[in-house]
């Protein structure tokens, strides 16, 4: 069988890359077998951005919101709020989201990838043998990484007999951390370490025996499923991959689950990767869009460490656990450069196509940028060195930009050190 697109792995990456595909009238099979069970909870940001990629119907199962507590840092309490989920039940609407979308599902999984002169042959567990043009690897964590200190998070679901009032509560101890859940009379409790912290199965009683909370919730309570054990720490992909294979979600780069936002970098991700498969199939330039997916996910992934390395100082003087971890994951994070601000050519994001713009490098910015509030830099900059005495009004007449944008851009131009005090104080001062 020939096909556009296969997209392997049916999560929150899988799925979104699939449904903006098919909406964008490609030919596109989905290939998802069953669903991982373990409870999610996600941000105010990911809500959202599960609205905006019209999943209504998934964010349904979102149970929430539900308040946030807890113990962190030396003695400071924690508030807020999160939505919950079971992996699986999120799975299984984002599924149905993507056939309603006419994305071809596939209850299989794929064995085997091969490069081939036009694409790449998928031989699946079914027996079925495919011949696609590009490849969406979402199958989560697997192969070669580049990582941060190894870690591992343990769930368990209970049940009670008498309910608690619902919510959640995240908890610091010497050694690792805890993540509590409450709703009524289900109950999910997390616990992450690193691998080194004694044998996995005694960590629930000995954080029961320091957490009050956890000890109270505990008390009249009974497992329904097994330990679910998984790697947590960060990671990123490293091993090449073919020419017309991309990765996405946990396949590319997955963060320390303390920051909370795998699944909304999964969704951003996917974003980024439809834009790339529409891109390359539309006849832009394959090593083109890969360069772009894979200079997003430097940048992601350089983020997620200098995060993870934030929080877990927060706890430095509970232990060396904390402070181990967060000087791991600090050693991880590339010195900043030093280089001038420069013009190059580089792959952007056009809407949804990666074309190749000029963009503004720098030492902070090193991948470039092109846009700031919409103002497209290096012409704004061209404009400017030509112009003489430009002003504010001008600079957006010929951009055809509002002028409190192009008063940000020309702020960014001076902080990045492309444009000089006197030029850029010309502009502002010209109204």
């Amino acid at each position: 069988m020939k096909i556009d697109v296969a997209v392997i792995g049916g999560g929150p990456a899988g799925c979104t890359v699939a449904r903006r595909l098919a909406r964008a009238g490609i030919d596109v099979h989905l290939y998802a077998a069953g669903g991982v069970h373990g409870c999610e909870g996600l941000s105010r940001r990911t809500h959202e951005l599960l609205l905006e990629e019209g999943l209504q119907s998934a964010a349904q199962v979102l149970r929430g919101p539900v308040s946030r507590g807890g113990s962190w840092g030396e003695g400071r309490s924690v508030s807020g709020f999160e939505w919950l989920v079971d992996r699986a039940d999120l799975a299984a609407e984002l599924r149905k989201a993507a056939v309603a979308d006419r994305v071809i599902l596939h209850d299989d999984s794929v064995l085997e990838i091969e490069p081939r002169a036009s694409g790449l042959r998928l031989r699946t567990r079914a027996g079925a043998d495919i011949q696609a043009r590009f490849v969406v690897d979402a199958r989560g964590r697997r192969g070669p990484e580049e990582r941060g200190p190894r870690m591992l998070a343990v769930g368990q679901r209970f049940a009670r007999h008498t309910p608690l009032e619902p919510g959640t509560s995240i908890h610091a101890l010497p050694w690792g951390w805890c993540w509590l859940v409450l709703e009524g009379r289900r109950m999910w409790v997390q616990l992450v370490s690193r691998t080194r912290q004694r044998h996995p199965e005694t960590w629930l009683a000995t954080a029961a025996a320091a957490l009050p909370a956890l000890r109270h919730a505990l008390e009249g309570a009974e497992p329904t499923c097994t330990l679910v054990a998984r790697p947590s720490h960060a990671r990123r992909a490293i091993r090449p991959g073919p020419d017309h294979l991309f990765r996405v979600g946990d396949a590319a780069v997955g963060p320390d689950p303390l920051s909370g936002q795998g699944v909304y970098e999964a969704l951003r991700g996917a974003r980024v990767v439809a834009a790339a498969v529409s891109s390359a199939l539309a006849g832009e330039s394959v090593a083109l869009v890969q360069k772009f997916v894979a200079d997003r996910y430097a940048t992601i992934w350089e983020r997620c460490l200098a995060t993870a390395a934030d929080f877990y100082a927060e706890n430095i003087p509970l232990g060396t656990f904390w402070a181990d971890t967060a000087r791991d994951y600090r050693a991880l994070v590339p010195a900043a450069g030093t280089a001038a601000a420069a013009i190059e050519r580089r792959p952007v994001m056009d809407g949804d196509r990666i074309l190749e713009r000029e963009v503004i490098v720098t030492a902070a910015q090193p991948r470039g940028v092109w846009l700031v509030d919409d103002v497209p830099l290096v012409d704004l900059l061209h404009y400017i060195q030509q112009a003489g005495n430009a002003t504010l009004a001008e600079a957006a007449s010929v951009l055809d930009r509002p002028r409190p944008a192009i008063a940000a851009a020309v702020r960014w131009l001076h902080s990045a050190g492309a444009l000089s005090s006197r030029a850029a104080e010309g502009i502002s001062a010209g109204g």
